[in-house]
């Protein structure tokens, strides 16, 4: 959950930037269903009431979804910081599928995180901790935003881009200035005087 951290900052900057919240109500995400409904559906997936009945599906259901999510990030790259957020979740995709469909966890950072070495494996869980075999494992979860921070959890490369282009998305959207210049302004202002 180190991407809300990442979203709060840019929402704070934005706002110390004379933004203003009201302003995100201007961004024009397309395929918003889509993406949102693959994140709702990975929310289910992972959660124990469903998380425990898909058994062997739960890989395959994980890689549909973050393809769908994908998908309407890269309709969107015109959107600051959607390049960057396309980028992570594609690394993170790799990893995944080339995984068999789970995140590899870094035995270590597993350990900072639980205190042990494993992952509870009672429900369909993203992360699967992997130890030598995995394949690209430095783009698994190899980083760890350790207990008592708020939110703790194992976190990769992908994870860290994707929280910078959000945040530099919110930031930008949030500081957005009017669409109104002060030259065209006085331009319309003294062509109403001349009139």
């Amino acid at each position: 959950m180190l991407l809300l951290y990442f979203l709060l900052a840019g929402v704070l900057i934005g706002l110390a930037r004379g933004g203003h919240l009201t302003h995100l109500g201007d961004a024009r995400f397309l395929w918003w269903p889509v993406a949102l409904g693959g994140l709702a559906f990975q929310a289910l997936l992972f959660s124990e009431s469903l998380g425990a009945r898909v058994g062997d599906a739960g890989p395959a259901l994980y890689v549909v979804s973050t393809l769908a999510v994908l998908g309407a990030l890269l309709r969107n790259l015109t959107l600051p910081g959607f390049a960057l957020i396309a980028i992570g979740a594609s690394l993170n995709l790799v990893a995944i599928v080339a995984n068999g469909g789970q995140m590899p966890a870094d035995p270590g950072a597993v350990m900072a995180l639980l205190g042990q070495a494993s992952i509870p494996a009672d429900v369909f869980s993203n992360s699967v901790v992997a130890g030598s075999g995995a394949a690209f494992p430095y783009l698994g979860d190899i980083m760890v935003l350790p207990r008592p921070i708020p939110f703790a959890n194992v976190f990769s490369i992908g994870d860290v881009l994707i929280g910078i282009g959000g945040a530099y998305f919110l930031m930008r959207s949030v500081a957005r200035r009017s669409s109104v210049s002060i030259p065209s302004a006085r331009r319309e202002h003294g062509a109403a005087l001349l009139s």
